[in-house]
């Protein structure tokens, strides 16, 4: 059963307790923490194409190359400390609880908020505080997924758990927007990088303070012992009375989970944990396959294009106020496009063909753009606005990032967090989330740091031609690995990753898996 259809039925069902204000309050205040990511990606983008940025850190007078390796630093030095904050938020998860683990990693990204917007030119500072905003950003992608899921009745987990992600697409609203409004008002004066910056803060403290009215969540503190407070937890959420049948039953399940979870990995270190990860053939198969999607994702070029979006736009010619306002409306289309893809196209298609749509509309989309930027670099920017079928090809252009934004949330946004949900085991699924986690950033950061020295090196059109060839070997490499994980059990995960990774394809829908190994 779909997103939609999942939800449509748990609202009409007799039970009028499956969603109600309090729970609403709990999901909104945590999902608004996916602000911080959108919004810093969209912060920067704009900021290193500032001349007034460049000026008040002293790099205005770089050549274009070593500008190039200046801002490859400046972008990438947050995902950096996000690779580290995403693993050491976990044992503070268990120690703490959900709370107290996002309100640390809220204050350690405002901390570094503060100090990218108080830094008075000052690039190394600039440089540690932005890899401290994103250390606690590591730690904010973790926990609002996490505890999301862990409030969320079952058959509205789903409805919920998507408004993270769409929060993540309306920091990026918020960032672009913010940018152009404070540019325009505030033009030749350092209040030009500063303010966007130190905005930052606001959604920050909401979320933070917000807290403090949630509740922790109920599984945690069955973890810890506390039952009695778990079950007022579960009913306050619940909008039932203490002993409600529902809400013993949800405390059921929970406690039947955890018990087996530390049943699992009794007697068990990381060590052999991570052994039974990379050692049986098909775990190593469902790493590889996490593993590769991550990879993927990152390298399609999707979060890249994002964050160097007004550099791009220079390299199409458009007029720097146009381009400020054109990334804000790239902004809004994919904060549609997720909303609307997430809650429909994926449960009509299927994860499978969805996540294959999205990657022929990047490929497309990146050829095109490489073959308009090869023949292009040979024009002035007078000799395009007064050739009619070269403007119209600009104008292309442009509406082919709108669209390749679009196919990457059809596709790789998502995906590598579905799949990683649901293919582990249970006694190994901690351990992997948190390392594909750490993958996810570490490819984030290779990425948004070697495009702007693609973008030089290669003459701009070769970075578009190098990731439509990596959008293209994805493509291969779903076909043939990728299965389609909807309405598969476990027992049938475990005789699908025993089979070789490129005979996949045979079986990558259930009703065609005939559970037939081919080790």
């Amino acid at each position: 059963m779909g997103l939609i259809a999942e939800t449509s039925h748990a609202l009409k069902e007799p039970s009028k307790w499956s969603i109600n204000s309090f729970l609403l309050m709990n999901t909104i205040v945590f999902a608004l923490a996916g602000i911080c990511k959108g919004f810093d990606e969209a912060n920067i983008a704009c900021l290193v194409v500032q001349s007034q940025f460049r000026v008040a850190f002293g790099v205005d007078e770089q050549s274009p190359d070593e500008y190039a390796d200046t801002k490859g630093w400046i972008v990438s030095i947050f995902t950096a400390g996000a690779i580290f904050g995403c693993l050491a938020c976990l044992p503070v998860n268990d120690r703490l609880g959900r709370r107290w683990s996002l309100r640390v990693s809220t204050l350690i990204y405002a901390a570094g908020v503060v100090g990218q917007g108080l830094s008075r030119g000052n690039l190394s500072a600039f440089y540690a505080s932005r890899f401290i905003a994103g250390f606690g950003s590591g730690g904010i992608t973790v926990v609002p997924a996490m505890y999301i899921s862990e409030i969320a009745p079952k058959r509205i987990r789903g409805l919920l758990a998507i408004q993270y992600s769409t929060c993540q697409q309306l920091g990026t609203v918020f960032g672009f927007f913010f940018n152009y409004g404070i540019t325009k008002a505030y033009a030749g004066h350092d209040r030009q990088w500063m303010l966007p910056t130190l905005l930052q803060l606001v959604p920050a403290m909401i979320w933070g303070f917000g807290t403090f009215l949630c509740v922790e969540s109920p599984r945690w503190l069955l973890y810890v012992g506390r039952r009695a407070q778990a079950i007022a937890t579960v009913s306050r959420l619940r909008g039932l009375p203490d002993g409600h049948t529902e809400v013993m039953a949800d405390i059921q399940i929970m406690e039947s989970q955890i018990l087996y979870e530390r049943e699992a990995v009794v007697g068990s270190t990381q060590w052999d944990l991570v052994k039974e990860l990379l050692i049986p053939i098909e775990n190593r198969r469902r790493f590889l396959l996490v593993f590769m999607s991550h990879l993927f994702s990152q390298w399609s070029g999707a979060s890249a294009i994002t964050q160097y979006l007004p550099t791009i736009f220079g390299y199409l010619n458009i007029p720097d106020e146009t381009a400020s306002l054109a990334t804000g409306l790239y902004a809004v289309v994919k904060f549609i496009s997720c909303l609307i893809f997430s809650l429909l196209v994926i449960d009509f298609i299927g994860r499978r063909r969805s996540l294959m749509t999205g990657i022929t509309l990047q490929i497309t989309t990146l050829v095109y753009l490489a073959c308009y930027l090869g023949i292009a670099s040979t024009m002035t920017a007078a000799h395009i606005a007064e050739t009619p079928s070269v403007s119209q090809a600009s104008t292309a252009a442009v509406a082919a990032i709108f669209i390749h934004g679009v196919g990457w949330n059809i596709g790789w946004y998502g995906m590598p967090y579905l799949i990683g949900a649901e293919v582990y085991p249970i006694r190994i699924r901690s351990l992997a989330v948190s390392m594909g986690m750490a993958f996810h950033w570490a490819f984030f950061f290779g990425c948004s740091r070697a495009t702007p020295d693609m973008l030089e090196v290669m003459q701009q059109w070769g970075a578009f031609a190098f990731f439509a060839c990596m959008c293209f070997l994805s493509l291969i490499y779903v076909f043939f690995a990728m299965p389609d994980t909807t309405g598969r059990s476990l027992e049938s995960l475990d005789g699908l990753f025993q089979r070789p990774w490129y005979t996949v394809y045979q079986v990558a829908y259930a009703k065609n898996d005939n559970m037939g190994s081919v080790a």
